[in-house]
């Protein structure tokens, strides 16, 4: 953990881009991790450009599922593809591998330390999801392929975060069935032994945002309600409240989400919560939310036992769309980051029950 001294220090993101564009439809506002969130490095000597900050441009970026095109004109589709990141936003295939018969799609996919690469796959049939992981040659050929551990998981799987330690593996899960109520689950995996330990909150709820401190034993996620006032119709967006960001000691009993140490709480429904992320100290953090009245974007930042600061308020245009990237130069942080919600199903304006696989870390970088 940090001392007291790094804590003014970690409590905003270093700094945050704003881009916007016309959108002729309804205004859209997204939160995404930096590229810096996922940046590794691969075997082999490499010259990288360098960006502000000391972070370093990214050599090969790594797609799963039909992102692209496959590098063979006419070939089977990739499970992932690696790609040379080029000057000026191009981009040239370098390795491509087509998906095993008895596996599903790829989906999650998130940088490790070490080198090392994880995503999972979902097979719909049998509602069962399994890990993979991979590493890349100095010359971004993918390597030692295989499966992360022999066991699948029964459920769908969302939100991955893996400990910087390389140790452990957390990630959200949610049943197949279409008529389950949902329901915040998160399962951490150690990849040594292979057990595995849940902890689960009282439904409706959800979770997101799952990411470990630098200690590799607190864990942070967003937990938040479904008001079961809302409109309880099929496809339609039902209120969601309370979210909050809590830090989770790992290594402690019990089995319950919400007995995780609160570290920020939306004080009321004025606004809606977009992202929340716990910074590597396990007692910071920042995040942002849409107001409706007035329309505009706060950027805010938090703290264990202190009201939330606001350190940017955006005003928003009608018919202009507004995307805010944060960059914490904190280093790697081996996570989805995906949203309050790691399957998805949150927005400004509600939470939508339906369920579909999770694609929200489809991309992966490599400097």
């Amino acid at each position: 953990m940090a001392d007291a001294g790094d804590e003014s220090r970690e409590r905003e993101p270093r700094s945050w881009v704003v881009r916007r564009w016309a959108a002729p439809l309804a205004l859209s506002v997204s939160v995404a991790a930096s590229i810096g969130a996922v940046h590794l490095l691969v075997d082999g000597p490499a010259a990288t450009a360098a960006l502000p900050g000391g972070q370093r441009m990214p050599r090969f970026v790594i797609e799963v599922g039909e992102i692209g095109s496959s590098p063979q004109e006419g070939g089977p589709k990739p499970w992932f593809q690696v790609r040379a990141a080029g000057a000026g936003g191009g981009a040239r295939a370098v390795d491509s591998v087509p998906a095993p018969r008895s596996a599903g799609p790829a989906q999650s996919l998130i940088a490790g330390p070490g080198g090392l690469f994880v995503f999972s796959s979902f097979r719909e049939k049998t509602c069962t999801t399994r890990f993979h992981r991979f590493r890349l040659t100095g010359g971004g050929r993918v390597k030692d392929l295989g499966p992360l551990t022999r066991d699948t998981v029964p459920a769908r799987v969302a939100g991955p975060a893996m400990s910087p330690d390389g140790e452990r593996l957390a990630y959200a899960t949610a049943p197949c069935a279409k008529a389950a109520r949902p329901q915040a689950t998160v399962t951490v995996l150690d990849l040594g032994s292979g057990r595995r330990r849940t902890w689960s909150a009282a439904a409706p709820s959800f979770v997101g945002e799952i990411v470990w401190a630098r200690d590799s034993r607190t864990l942070g996620y967003t937990l938040g309600d479904v008001r079961p006032e809302s409109d309880p119709r099929p496809f339609q967006k039902r209120r969601v409240g309370n979210v909050a960001v809590h830090a989770l000691d790992t290594g402690g009993r019990g089995a319950d989400l919400r007995s995780g140490r609160v570290l920020f709480r939306q004080s009321d429904d004025s606004a809606a919560v977009t992202t929340a992320v716990m910074n590597p100290d396990g007692r910071t953090g920042y995040g942002a939310m849409k107001k409706a009245r007035p329309a505009s974007f706060v950027v805010f930042s938090f703290a264990a036992g202190r009201p939330m600061k606001v350190t940017q308020t955006i005003k928003l245009e009608p018919g202009v769309g507004t995307a805010i990237g944060f960059t914490t130069h904190d280093g790697p942080r081996y996570a989805c980051l995906g949203g309050i919600d790691s399957f998805g199903r949150t927005d400004d304006r509600g939470f939508m029950e339906a369920l579909g696989s999770d694609r929200g870390c489809a991309v992966a970088y490599a400097t």
